[in-house]
């Protein structure tokens, strides 16, 4: 007779393994999705509820900003107005579909910090950010979990990749 005991340390690296493999697809998708849309995309992360979201400026939130209006109306000997056109810009939102959707981490894997080349974030609200084109700037984005396991995804931008690091990052 024996007796099997669950090996729990590697069941909750498991989860820290799945929910970086999860947050990689989410930024693939958007990369992807930048390049064919032609539109910045980002993936909003907050590294306080730990949850995060894929969003993209959509076609339904645009601001104009006016340009503002001249000193003079208009006239035969009125000097030509040089004030560029009114500004558009649109807004982030939420990717429409299921890949737009808030998701957690899993149960016990936390966001530990996110460096890109300006800062280091370990509180708050960070985005990564997919241009038109697809590309982006060098981030690593932290997770951990509380038995002290750590995983690293690093963003390559010239690779246009996502690496998974392990603890020896």
């Amino acid at each position: 007779m024996s007796l099997t005991l669950p090996n729990f340390s590697a069941l909750q690296s498991h989860k820290l393994r799945q929910s970086a493999e999860q947050i990689v697809e989410r930024i693939d998708f958007g990369r992807q999705r930048a390049v064919m849309t032609g539109i910045p995309h980002r993936l909003a992360v907050d590294l306080d509820a730990g949850t995060y979201k894929l969003e993209w400026q959509g076609e339904g939130s645009t601001n104009t900003t006016r340009a503002a209006k001249p000193a003079t109306e208009p006239g035969i000997n009125a000097p030509l107005s040089l004030a560029p056109p009114p500004a558009t810009e649109r807004n982030f939102e939420a990717v429409p579909g299921p890949l737009g959707r808030l998701e957690t981490l899993g149960r016990g894997v936390e966001f530990a910090w996110i460096e890109t080349p300006t800062s280091d974030v370990d509180f708050g609200e960070a985005f990564i950010t997919f241009e038109g084109d697809g590309t982006s700037s060098y981030t690593m984005l932290v997770l951990n979990e509380p038995g002290g396991g750590e995983l690293a995804l690093e963003i390559l931008p010239l690779a246009e990749t996502v690496r998974i690091l392990d603890e020896d990052f």
